[in-house]
This record gives structure tokens, C-alpha cells and sequence, in this order.
């Protein structure tokens, strides 16, 4: 079974990119969620990221940035290296929205489509009706 979940927290380190032998490209993020209770500690998170929003991700974030989140809520358990047994929560095949980047003066730029060469004209519509009825027409 598969839940849904969204969250919105600060990123704790740099995006890096992984590229696979495949092509696919994957970056994981670490993502520090405060809790209500505002004495209690961060909640860590790991967003997974794969392709274009990987690849969005490594060139476009940078520690400390906010940003919402929305994916697949996984818990993944692990050996630590001292043999001990530990889990995380992971939010996989997340979609990312940026909500503030952590410098002021940087602005973030998200990559567009560029625009025909000679793209059509918008159709122009020109009326002589009146906006406003000269009679009242409503029915009721």
C-alpha cells in the first residue's frame, strides 16, 4: 500500500546529481521539517528525485532553501556501521516546488521553452455591441 504525502522543510546540504550506467539521473534530498512544537527537534526527511527533477534539483538548489514537497512515503530500515539497526523516511517520486531561496538576492532561474520564431498573431476581435445592455434583459 502506497500513502501520499506532502511536507515543507529546508534543504540540509547541497543537492549532488547521480547518474546511473542506465542514463537515469537521481538526487537525494535532505530535508529538515519542523516540527509543532517549536523546542522540539527537526524531523530529517530524504526526497528522492529522479530525471528532470533531479537533474532541476543539482543546478537550481542549494542548502538552506525552503522548499514544499509532494511523493510516495517509503520507510527504508539499514545497518548503521557500527552494526546497529536504524530507519528513515524517504518521499519518493516527489514533485518540488521552491519556496524561498535562502540568499535574498539571488533569484532563481527555472528553465522555459523558447517561443516560435514566427509565432501566429493573437486573432483580434473587435464589436460595436455594448458591454452593458441598453435594456434589462435578465430573465428573472
Amino acid at each position: 500500500m502506497a500513502f501520499q504525502g506532502t511536507l515543507t522543510g529546508n534543504l540540509g546540504m547541497k543537492p549532488e546529481l547521480k547518474t546511473f550506467n542506465s542514463g537515469k539521473m537521481k538526487t537525494e534530498l535532505r530535508v529538515a521539517v519542523r516540527q509543532q512544537d517549536k523546542d522540539a527537534p527537526a524531523f530529517w526527511v530524504q526526497v528522492d528525485l529522479w530525471d528532470k527533477s533531479a537533474e532541476y534539483a543539482a543546478n537550481y538548489l542549494d542548502k538552506g532553501d525552503s522548499i514544499y514537497a509532494q511523493g510516495t512515503i517509503k520507510e527504508e530500515f539499514f545497518t548503521r556501521r557500527n552494526g546497529e539497526a536504524g530507519h528513515k523516511i524517504v518521499l519518493q517520486y516527489a514533485r518540488i516546488e521552491l519556496f524561498k531561496n535562502n540568499k535574498d538576492k539571488e533569484t532563481v532561474v527555472v528553465p522555459t521553452p523558447q517561443p516560435a520564431m514566427n509565432p501566429t498573431p493573437a486573432p483580434t476581435y473587435v464589436s460595436n455591441d455594448p458591454v452593458v445592455p441598453e435594456v434589462d434583459e435578465i430573465p428573472f
